[in-house]
């Protein structure tokens, strides 16, 4: 075989080889960026998923605002009254009525499902009209919402075959002047309004089937019938199909429940007939261009044999000649023109080639430089938009980053490939972060929203508490009658805005007077409210002159009968004749009054048996009397004079009130009273007010016939 037959060869041997090295490595690189692809794609679409879910659940928002601040829900579920929660809810209008698989609520504000519980947990209300009907969340799901902590929203299974989306959240109520969480409150809505939201976002035709392959949305499209022979339920994964001259890409995403576990598997198809015919014709096109390349090499390199071998030929010729006597055949060979001459020359060819290889590489490299350093400034410049610290955690990784590069450059273990996927991992990682921060500040917006919202409703509570506080004042006898026998004053300084301690002064025939005093378990509303009960009723009752025993005892029956809230209320009541200035009284459990003789000496009044009212019925109640002299003051008062502490935390005391009553001996009603109050307004020295003060004094002047 001549030489240059083998070199050819040679060559078309070698070009094969590394043409199908070529083709074998771009179709590894290929088949790399399309699993890239795919998963950057199933990425992309879980996101959108999770985004569908999120704005399913920002529907269920709305409604969740409207229950947790409804006034009447909120008294309703602190008193756990379930008929009041139904009724309430019914008349809201957020119900519209369960979303089944096959289709989704279209409402802007309602949902198809709603739970209400009590702070001990107990489901007080819930839409499920079955007599069983389970919580939309279990106890160790619904335990983080008591305590006052967001649930996280996603999708839960009911009744083993019923998907909805759901989001919960706690409500607050005001007791004792703080807000603390009285119940929760859960709503659903139907599994396929977060598909209606995943088509509208990704544009790509939407399957859901449950954990056992079951349909349950999408099942009427025609492509159905290719999807659900590619269905894996339990895979996350992104597949081929063709159906009726199309390509599509079918991304199958698990569905995870609220407790752990998978529910459902979502699949999107996305058409992708299109891009697949353009890769097809790419990938011809690169077929073409190689064996064009390798072709015309082949060509070329046997015109450059062809051309530089002929001398060679004429030599060898000449050769032959001589070798058999004929010199006629002799060639002289120009200098220079033999092999070795030849493959010299064709090494500076190589080497040429090589250095304009070399020549375009650098080119290339620093143009990527360039490209880095660009992109680099361009990540620094969004990394300011974010918090401290998360620009600090981005720079290091952008450090990391450039520190592997330059490692990937020494080592020439990388390529360019490698360095461009490092700076996309670093804009991955900071549009996550961009991603999370806006998130984050719409949340802040919605919680200083809800926030401005409770401040308005702190406002306009305020404003009813004052009044009320009015209106429980006026109630109280302000002025009283101009009596001969007898000089009157009193005062009720509430400790919050309504207060529950109450006095009256009212004639229940020409010739006797009634007094009351009295101290209603408990500060605020609920002791205003009874307060109103108690007195209202005592009144009543005393205006038909059974005596005080007998008042007290009908009173303490009628409080009882219908005291589901176990309050109590101490009273004493007393009737002065003031023909002979004696005073009958009864006592219900509430401190002794004081009587200031003339000479000075403080007493305080017999006592007698009594509980205090409403505690239990049918009690008996002792009756005692004592005659005043002219000059004598008795002074009634409840247990926040005696039980006022100062700044030190030490209280006010029996003894400091007898004191300060002895020293109103020869003041009037209204001097001592309001000498007994400074004195303990002094004590107290601005120290909050623990309870309720209230004082009622009177002076006897003596009988009018004396």
């Amino acid at each position: 075989m001549l030489l240059q037959t083998r070199i050819i060869l040679f060559v078309l041997a070698t070009l094969a080889v590394v043409a199908g090295l070529l083709i074998g490595f771009s179709s590894l690189r290929e088949e790399a960026a399309n699993q890239q692809a795919r998963e950057l794609e199933l990425n992309g679409l879980d996101t959108a998923w999770q985004l569908a879910v999120a704005g399913a659940a920002g529907r269920i928002d709305q409604s969740l605002g409207r229950l947790a601040g409804d006034p009447e829900i909120l008294r309703a579920l602190v008193a756990e009254e379930r008929g009041t929660l139904t009724a309430r809810v019914t008349a809201l209008g957020l119900l519209s009525g369960r979303a089944g698989q096959g289709g989704a609520d279209k409402g802007g504000e309602t949902v198809s499902d709603v739970n209400l519980f009590a702070a001990n947990g107990t489901l007080l209300y819930s839409s499920d009209p079955a007599l069983d009907a389970a919580p939309l969340l279990n106890r160790a799901l619904l335990d983080p919402v008591l305590a006052g902590q967001r649930l996280a929203r996603g999708v839960r299974l009911l009744d083993g075959n019923r998907l909805i989306v759901m989001a919960g959240a706690p409500i607050y109520g005001a007791v004792s002047g703080d807000g603390v969480v009285v119940g929760a409150v859960v709503a659903g809505l139907g599994f396929p309004a977060a598909l209606d939201v995943l088509r509208k976002n990704t544009g790509g035709r939407v399957f859901a089937v449950g954990r056992d392959g079951s349909p349950l949305d999408g099942a009427s499209d025609p492509l159905w019938s290719a999807v659900r022979q590619r269905i894996n339920p339990a895979d996350r994964e992104m597949q081929l199909l063709r159906f009726d001259g199309h390509r599509y890409a079918l991304a199958s995403l698990p569905v995870a429940d609220l407790a752990g576990g998978r529910v459902a598997t979502v699949l999107i198809a996305t058409d992708i007939t299109l891009a697949m015919e353009e890769h097809a014709l790419w990938s011809v096109a690169y077929g073409v261009a190689v064996l064009l390349v390798l072709v015309l090499a082949l060509g070329l390199l046997y015109g450059y044999l062809r051309q530089n071998f002929t001398v060679l030929d004429g030599a060898v010729q000449a050769l032959q000649d001589i070798s058999h006597g004929r010199a006629m055949g002799y060639v002289e060979l120009p200098s220079g023109n033999d092999e070795i001459g030849r493959i010299s020359g064709a090494v500076d060819v190589f080497r040429g080639v090589m250095r304009e290889i070399e020549r375009t590489a650098g080119q290339r490299e620093r143009r990527l430089r360039r490209q880095q350093r660009f992109i680099r400034r361009q990540m620094e410049a969004l990394a300011v938009t974010l918090e401290d610290e998360a620009r600090q955690s981005l720079l290091e990784e952008l450090r990391q980053i450039e520190s592997e590069t330059h490692d990937a450059d020494s080592s020439q273990s990388r390529g360019v490939g490698d360095e461009l996927g490092l700076l996309a991992l670093g804009f991955s990682r900071l549009a996550t972060r961009v991603s999370t921060q806006q998130v984050q500040l719409t949340q802040m917006v919605r919680d200083l929203r809800d926030a401005l919202a409770d401040k308005r409703r702190l406002i306009s509570l305020q404003q009813e508490l004052e009044i009320a506080r009015t209106m429980q004042l006026t109630i109280l006898p302000q002025v009283f009658p101009e009596l001969a026998e007898l000089d009157t004053a009193a005062r009720m300084i509430p400790a919050k805005e309504v207060g529950g301690d109450f006095y009256d002064f009212f004639p229940i025939s020409e010739d006797k007077i009634a007094v009351v005093i009295a101290d209603v378990s408990g500060k605020g509303i609920p002791a205003a409210f009874f307060m109103l009960i108690a007195r209202t009723m005592l009144r009543a009752i005393a205006e038909s002159g059974v005596g005080p025993a007998e008042t007290m005892r009908r009173v303490n029956n009628l409080l009882a009968a219908e005291n589901e809230q176990m309050m109590f209320v101490t009273v004493f009541y007393g009737e002065l004749d003031l023909r002979t200035g004696v005073l009958a009284f009864s006592n219900g459990g509430h401190n002794p009054p004081l009587r200031v003789t003339r000479d000075g000496a403080v007493i305080e009044l017999e006592r007698c048996q009594g509980i205090a009212l409403a505690v239990m019925p049918d009690m008996p109640f002792a009756e005692k009397s004592l005659r005043l002299d002219a000059g004598d003051m008795v002074v009634l008062f409840t247990d926040g004079v005696t039980e006022a502490f100062n700044g030190s935390d030490t209280m006010y005391g029996d003894a400091r009130l007898v004191e300060a009553v002895g020293r109103q001996v020869t003041a009037s009603a209204r001097e001592g009273l309001d000498g007994v109050l400074s004195d303990v307004a002094r004590f107290t020295a601005g120290a909050p007010q623990s309870d309720d003060i209230t004082c009622l004094v009177l002076r006897w002047r003596g009988a009018a016939g004396a």
